[in-house]
């Protein structure tokens, strides 16, 4: 199964939280996991804990647009996308998960 959490939270909401443990979660069960940073929730790439998802199996993408806006500068390890990519993300998704 294909899944694709949206993170447009802040980081230090529960929401971070929930991505973290749902996203686990997903990896443990063999699922393949994206997630999309935007908005806010550009904020929540640079935590160890993202890293480690990413280290674990999940693709980390994020609005370059947003990290723009926010003057973040993600890691190496995360993509670039935009809301066009989005699209294509949850288009190819089974399952969209919306952190807000």
């Amino acid at each position: 199964m294909k899944l694709l959490f949206i993170m447009a939270s802040n980081p230090y909401s529960n929401d971070f939280n929930t991505l973290v443990k749902m996203s686990q979660a997903s990896l443990s069960r063999k699922h393949e996991t994206s997630i999309f940073f935007m908005g806010n929730g550009l904020y929540s790439i640079v935590r160890d804990e993202i890293k480690q998802l990413v280290e674990n199996g999940a693709k980390a993408f994020y609005c370059a647009h947003n990290a723009e806006q926010r003057k973040i500068k993600p890691e190496s390890w995360a993509e670039s996308s935009s809301m066009y990519g989005l699209a294509k993300l949850i288009k190819e998704a089974d399952k969209v998960i919306i952190l807000d």
